[in-house]
């Protein structure tokens, strides 16, 4: 039997969990808020974000973080590039292994137009030491905790945080 679970398996299981987490957000874009909007790619992993959406005057550069309903994930690490991008945030997801399902998410970012909140100093490293043994700092990288994020339980809370004026809740 398939195990979408398997390690092997983790660029598939990220691009189904894009999918499923863009055609929410699109649902409740148009249906709830009566929002177009656009959603862009980048055409390689490189600047710390996996997908551009714009509401609007409202642009988001969004990493995405997928973690399995009962994981007990502590951190996620973020780039550094992130901070350089207009409306940079980052989406930790909650999925059901079984349904695919999401929910709870947990959103780290500002409000429209602004950076993205400062990532703090704690440092990434390789999780495989050199042939010393060394376990070198993985500089373009922060360990972010979950403390830092908000959490929502309908994307249609994290879209009103992410796109409405209001901005996030403080």
């Amino acid at each position: 039997m398939f195990d979408l679970w398997a390690p092997e398996h983790s660029v598939l299981r990220e691009k189904v969990i894009e999918h499923i987490f863009l055609a929410e957000l699109s649902r409740h874009l148009l249906l709830d808020l009566g929002q177009p909007f656009e959603v862009l790619r980048p055409e390689y992993d490189a600047f710390g974000y996996d997908v551009v959406v714009q509401v609007g005057a409202a642009m988001r550069h969004i990493q995405l973080k997928a973690t399995t309903a009962s994981g007990a994930r502590a951190h996620v690490d973020v780039q550094l590039a992130l901070a350089q991008k207009p409306g940079g945030c980052v989406v930790w997801m909650f999925v059901d292994p079984t349904t695919l399902a999401l929910g709870p998410f947990l959103w780290f970012g500002g409000a429209v137009g602004q950076p993205l909140p400062p990532l703090g100093d704690r440092a990434v490293r390789h999780t495989r030491g050199d042939a010393d043994g060394v376990k070198k700092v993985r500089s373009g990288l922060r360990r972010l905790p979950r403390g830092e994020f908000v959490r929502f339980e309908t994307i249609g809370d994290l879209a009103m945080a992410m796109f409405s004026d209001a901005g996030p809740p403080s």
